[in-house]
Order: structure tokens, then C-alpha cells, then sequence
């Protein structure tokens, strides 16, 4: 018996991440099978997944799963999966916005959408949402373009900019774009004893915001400035917002735990400059479960950030800079300013979410085999 099993993998950057992408036929289809050929192919549960392909963060443990499309109005099927590092875990909870623009070229680049130029419209059926994102990608000489003059806060240099509409992810997890019917919430934090306010939106990705200066922060801090009582609390936050929203609040990672706060000036993550306050509308941190903290900020997150930002009444349009709808929201994070177009409008009473834009870069890193230990599974 073979030792090993032998897997066709291509290693994809979008955005701030990286994902191990594999065709969705080459992987086990029973749940419990996928779970185990997936946590032995990156090498967890390790803390520095140093036996598989993951890079020992959440920003790297990653994949893309992609399918010929199971509906009509979609090009290709896109499943992502969050890899856990410590943790026997693999999540199917979210999108990932900034992995769906490297879906994108990897779709052209695989030959599963013909290259039209200047710029070919990728449709993925995201599988975690059912929703679909259109994704628009440069190409040149019938392949996607690389190199452009588009820059990212948090990857170094320019490449080409690759354009993402999210404008259909409204209620993805729960149904509904204000899961609880309202802008703001109160709920109880035992570990401060005391209530604080949160506003759970879910567009892109199921988010809970609340204020980092009901939790004796300001919003600007640095991921290790983020003590253990802070994860306390974000994650009680999490909890008591899931069931708020009629979902489990056990192992999972949504909604997302989004600390915000005013505009303020901050050295990012890389100290390599200074965040001005003129540069941003709000300053922002995703604290995750298990002492984890986003070293730059999530797509999907963002995509909700924004939103939330020109939704009156929430904790997020509270902390925002004055901006008319509809507006560039420059969210400042870790590593530098992400900037999303969003338009929302109120229409007899209930809030309702008519475009998302934002861009990232994305590119092929490496194709070849992994093989996964035949003892992992």
C-alpha cells in the first residue's frame, strides 16, 4: 500500500491571502473523508503546520474548492474552506472576498471561462453564501494580467487590478441583511459585567460590530497589543450574537467579532509608515477566535464593514467619518486603508444594499503535487 496520496494543487495569492486551490472532484465527497484529507494536506491540527502546506496563520491556512457550476447564471462553483492551525477544524462558514479574485483568474487560467480581453467577467456560485459574485479580470494576450499599477495596503508592490462585485451577498448566512430586524442590539458581557451595544449585519460576511471603547481600547491597536481579556470578550460578543441570529454559537467563526472606532492616526503592522487620520473614515480590527487577530482586514468582512458604515443608527455609521451615500468607505486597518465602494438605500423602511465594489490583486504562485500521509486519513 502506497504511503502517500498524490494531489494536483495550484497555490493562488488574493489579495492579503494565500489558498491551496484543488478541483473539488479530486477530494474526497464524504464530510468527515474531506475533513481529514484537508486538515493532513495543510498539516493541522500544529501550530506551525510544518507536516502539510499551511503557513502557520489564518491568512495562509486556506482553500479553494472549484466545481463546474451548479446553476445556470455561474461559471464556475466555488467552495471555500478555512483551515484550523491548532485546531481539527475546517470551516465552510465564509466567502473569503479576497481568495473569490484569485477564483477569478484561476477560473480563465484553468480554461473553465473563455479569456475575453480587455477584461473577462468571471460568475462564481459561491457554495458557503449561494450567492454569486461577478469578477472582473484584466487579461492580455489571452491570459490574466500580472503586473498593473494597482497597489493593496499589506502586499507589497502593484500588480493588476482585479474588480469584485459582492452587490448579491446580502443574507447569505441568515436570510436577511439585519439578521435581528435592527441596527443595534444590547447584550450582556459577563466578563466585564456590564451591556454593551453591537450591530450584526450580514452582507459579504456575517459580522457583529461593536465599539472598541466599550472594551477600554481605541481601535488603532496592533495585533499583539490585543490582550487575552480582549478575545474574552469578543468572543462572548460572537456567542451572544449567533444566537441572536438563531445560529449555533459553538465552533464556529462567524459572525465575525469587527471592533471599530473614529478616524485616528496608527504605524502599521509592518512599521513601515504612518496611517494618517485624513486617510481614513474609521479604524477597524477583526478579532478572531483563538487569539487570532486579522494582520490586515477580511474581504468579506470589509464588504459588511462598509455597508454597515451608511446604515444610520448602527455602531459603525456612529464611529464613521460624515460621508453621503453612496460612498468609498476607507476602512483603516493593521497594515494600511482599504477603500470599498458601497450604495445603500432605504426603501419603505428597510435597508436594502444595491452595490459593493472593491478590488484587489491575485496571481498564480505555484503549481505541482502534494501528497497527503495515507495515515492522516
Amino acid at each position: 500500500m502506497k504511503e502517500h496520496i498524490k494531489v494536483h494543487c495550484t497555490l493562488m495569492r488574493g489579495g492579503t491571502s494565500k489558498a491551496v486551490f484543488l478541483n473539488e472532484s479530486l477530494v474526497p465527497q464524504d464530510p468527515e473523508k474531506r475533513k481529514r484529507f484537508l486538515l493532513a494536506l495543510f498539516g493541522s491540527p500544529d501550530k506551525r503546520q510544518i507536516d502539510g502546506l499551511g503557513g502557520a496563520d489564518a491568512l495562509t491556512s486556506k482553500c479553494a474548492l472549484i466545481a463546474s457550476p451548479s446553476r445556470p447564471d455561474a461559471d464556475i462553483d466555488y467552495t471555500f474552506a478555512q483551515i484550523g492551525i491548532e485546531e481539527a477544524t475546517v470551516s465552510y462558514e465564509i466567502v473569503c472576498g479576497n481568495i473569490s479574485s484569485a477564483a477569478g483568474v484561476y477560473a480563465i487560467e484553468e480554461g473553465l471561462v473563455p479569456p475575453q480581453e480587455p477584461m473577462t467577467l468571471v460568475r462564481i456560485h459561491n457554495t458557503n453564501t449561494g450567492k454569486i459574485l461577478n469578477i472582473k479580470v484584466p487579461v492580455k494576450d489571452g491570459v490574466p494580467r500580472v503586473e498593473g499599477d494597482y497597489a493593496i495596503d499589506g502586499v507589497p508592490g502593484f500588480g493588476a487590478e482585479v474588480a469584485l462585485d459582492y452587490s448579491d451577498t446580502s443574507g447569505g448566512a441568515t436570510g436577511k441583511l439585519l439578521p435581528t430586524g435592527r441596527v443595534r442590539d444590547t447584550i450582556h458581557v459577563s466578563s466585564i459585567q456590564r451591556d454593551i451595544e453591537v450591530s450584526i449585519i450580514d452582507v459579504g460576511t456575517l459580522c457583529v460590530f461593536f465599539k472598541a471603547a466599550d472594551v477600554g481600547l481605541s481601535g488603532t491597536e496592533e495585533p499583539q497589543q490585543i490582550r487575552p481579556e480582549h478575545f474574552e470578550i469578543a468572543e462572548e460578543v460572537r456567542q451572544a450574537a449567533a444566537l441572536l441570529c438563531e445560529l449555533p454559537p459553538g465552533n464556529s467563526i462567524t459572525p465575525f467579532q469587527i471592533m471599530v472606532g473614529p478616524a485616528a492616526a496608527y504605524p502599521t503592522y509592518a512599521g513601515d509608515r504612518t496611517v494618517n487620520t485624513q486617510e481614513v473614515d474609521l479604524v477597524a480590527r477583526m478579532i478572531g477566535r483563538g487569539g487570532v487577530v486579522h494582520k490586515t482586514f477580511p474581504g468579506g468582512g470589509s464588504v459588511c464593514t462598509s455597508v454597515a458604515a451608511q446604515i444610520e443608527g448602527t455602531v459603525v455609521h456612529e464611529c464613521s467619518a460624515p460621508h453621503e451615500n453612496p460612498s468609498r468607505i476607507r476602512i483603516g486597518h493593521p497594515s494600511g486603508v482599504l477603500s470599498i465602494y458601497s450604495d445603500v438605500v432605504r426603501v419603505d423602511g428597510l435597508w436594502k444594499v444595491q452595490e459593493v465594489l472593491f478590488s484587489r490583486t491575485a496571481r498564480r504562485l505555484m503549481d505541482g503535487y502534494a501528497y497527503v500521509r495515507n495515515d492522516r486519513l
